[in-house]
């Protein structure tokens, strides 16, 4: 049975949005969506087996967005950045299943 490692909860009272983070982390910690520390409060100590990822699912704007990016010649660490929440690293994989989709859908 794997080993349950301590996270906390917290809440960002600013743009309310909720989130999970190690509790092995002594400074202070920053909202991942608004990137401010002043609205975040702690709301409990919880124990996990492996954290809760957000995953969310991509958007058509998203999807069009990427698209046209890459035909303008952005990078994907530039098209990640106007993506909230989105790495380089998802950007490409999601511009490969575009593609490969686009490909399967004329043949």
């Amino acid at each position: 049975m794997p080993k349950k490692k301590e996270y906390s909860h917290y809440l960002c009272k600013d743009c309310e949005f909720d989130f999970i983070v190690p509790a092995i982390l002594k400074r202070k910690v920053n909202c991942p969506k608004c990137a401010d520390s002043i609205y975040v409060e702690k709301l409990m100590d919880l124990w996990l087996e492996r954290p809760i990822n957000y995953k969310r699912p991509w958007t058509k704007e998203e999807d069009e967005l990427i698209t046209l990016g890459k035909e303008q010649g952005y990078t994907y660490e530039q098209m990640s950045k106007s993506l909230l929440g989105r790495s380089p690293q998802s950007v490409r994989r999601r511009l490969q299943n575009i593609r490969k989709d686009e490909a399967n859908a004329g043949v």
